[in-house]
């Protein structure tokens, strides 16, 4: 244990004492992560505040994230998750991605979920061991919560020690569905690229809400998104078209079920190269 400490204070030096007071949990210390390392470099650019014209990249951004992991085993990696309820389940997609990556890279991996009652984080939740360098995973997560929501308390969603390596936006089903999704999502991209320069973005395109039709929210979002070099997660084609299958996956008009969560997973773990759990 001694050593597990050691290494994963030279690494990152802001968070080593929270692992001296928990080293019976080492799988913990990986949430904290100084603000002070240096990212990888992204595509994502910005320019006076304006979002980017870049062309989609050659390497996905979950895809980039897992390989600049491998590539560097002792870094410490950020993971951000950003949007409403549709990620906050701890028994759903969110944490699965997290534990499938501890797996897949022998690192240990925690969390901490956001309380929009209390609008702050609550306890370190451990996803998973290893003996690389940790990733934090904050899921800023807010049911029932849109973009202004996030962009009004981003500052302490991404608190200011917090250095993204990756984003995940996962917003729709909170945002008007009678307009196109792209520029309600905008402004927090332009700001997520002013802010965090040298983190890398990707969307979700969430799954399909029971009994509604979202082809006018989600007209050109795809288009809009590759135009800009952000990667899309398509979950919305993973799941049922049919009405009856589509409730059998669902938990409420929004939110999916175990079933649904399931086909959430396979198709996040698919975007980041990773296994499902066996």
């Amino acid at each position: 244990m001694s050593k597990v400490v050691k290494r994963v204070y030279g690494s990152a030096p802001l968070w080593a004492w929270i692992v001296m007071g928990v080293c019976v949990v080492v799988l913990v210390v990986g949430l904290i992560i100084s603000g002070n390392r240096t990212a990888p470099t992204s595509t994502s650019s910005v320019a006076n505040g304006m979002a980017s014209t870049a062309a989609a990249p050659a390497t996905p951004a979950t895809v980039a994230f897992i390989d600049d992991a491998k590539a560097n085993p002792s870094t410490p990696k950020t993971l951000v998750l950003l949007g409403d309820s549709t990620g906050a389940d701890r028994d759903g997609w969110a944490p699965a991605l997290g534990r499938s990556i501890s797996r897949s890279l022998d690192r240990p991996v925690a969390t901490k979920y956001w309380n929009t009652q209390t609008g702050a984080y609550g306890a370190m939740v451990g996803l998973g061991n290893g003996t690389n360098g940790a990733v934090g995973f904050w899921n800023g997560s807010a049911a029932g919560k849109d973009v202004d929501y996030t962009l009004q308390n981003l500052d302490k969603i991404i608190q200011p020690d917090v250095t993204p390596d990756l984003i995940l936006l996962n917003f729709g089903h909170t945002e008007d569905p009678s307009k196109p999704l792209a520029p309600q999502v905008q402004p927090l991209i332009n700001e997520l690229r002013q802010k965090y320069p040298n983190a890398d973005i990707a969307v979700i395109k969430q799954n399909p809400e029971k009994g509604a039709d979202s082809s006018d929210q989600l007209s050109g979002y795809a288009a809009a998104m590759d135009a800009e070099g952000i990667q899309v997660i398509d979950v919305y084609s993973a799941f049922p078209t049919d009405e009856a299958a589509l409730a059998a996956v669902m938990s409420d008009d929004v939110n999916p079920n175990a079933a649904g969560q399931r086909l959430w997973t396979r198709t996040v773990l698919a975007a980041f190269g990773l296994p499902e759990a066996q």
